[in-house]
Parts: C-alpha cells; structure tokens; sequence
C-alpha cells in the first residue's frame, strides 16, 4: 500500500498488486483507530464474493478468478466489533466478455491497482451481534 494523501479527513491510497484489499484496510483502520467509509477502482487477479443465505444464517461464497477482473465499483466501511476493525464491502466486477457480476466482498486481490478512497469518520462506529440475523449491526 501507498499513501497518496493523508488527511484529517480523507486519505488516498493505492492498494498495490499481490495485496488483498480488506487485509489493507484493516490494517490502515488499525493504525489510525478510527472507522471510515470508502470506495475503490482498479483491477483484480481474484473475487471471493457472497451471499447472506438468511435462512441458513451463513454467507454462501464463490471465488472468481478470470484472466483480469475490472473493479467496476467497491463501496464499503470499516466499523468495530469487539475493539477489532470489521470491513463490509460490496463490489461490482467485469471479466474480459464484458460480463459482470458483484457480491458481498469475502476476499479481493489486486492484479494491477487499487484506487481507494477513504472519508474518515470522527469517531469509531461499533456493531454488535443480532441474534435475530446472525450479523453484526451497527448500534449507538
């Protein structure tokens, strides 16, 4: 990871290639002891994406590796759980047919760069497990 710009505010980083993203953000989140929202373009060498099956209370995953994946769009926050950073992504991806498909973002590699935005939060954000879903929910 590069820091483009680091502010009170925002940040600007490039995840580079090898790296898994949530890894970085996590780390980055870490570091700075806070929650942020963030967005992120650029390109993959593979997705891990999945699906929250509510009945089964469990994610359903699925791993995409095509020659090249476009990041079409990330949008996601780092919030806290048990003074651990939590990451909670969603991306839309395209492979070399044009085709896309997009998902909960369980892993993501990068092939070339990631283009990332992130928008600070004043304070950490805390969620806590719902026993009614299975998840961790933002709470005040």
């Amino acid at each position: 990871m590069k820091i483009i710009l680091d502010s009170k505010n925002k940040s600007i980083i490039r995840i580079d290639k090898g790296e898994e993203c949530l890894s970085v953000l996590k780390s980055f989140a870490q570091e700075k002891n806070l929650s942020f929202n963030f967005s992120m373009i650029g390109a993959g060498s593979l997705a891990e994406l999945g699906y929250y099956d509510l009945a089964e209370r469990k994610y359903l995953s699925k791993i995409f590796i095509p020659k090249h994946i476009e990041i079409i769009s990330v949008i996601g926050n780092i919030t806290w759980y048990e003074n651990e950073p939590v990451v909670h992504a969603h991306g839309v991806f395209s492979n070399e047919n044009y085709e896309s498909f997009g998902g909960h973002i369980v892993k993501l590699i990068i092939s070339l760069t990631g283009e990332t935005i992130i928008d600070w939060l004043p304070e950490k954000i805390i969620k806590k497990y719902d026993d009614e879903t299975g998840l961790k929910l933002l709470c005040k």
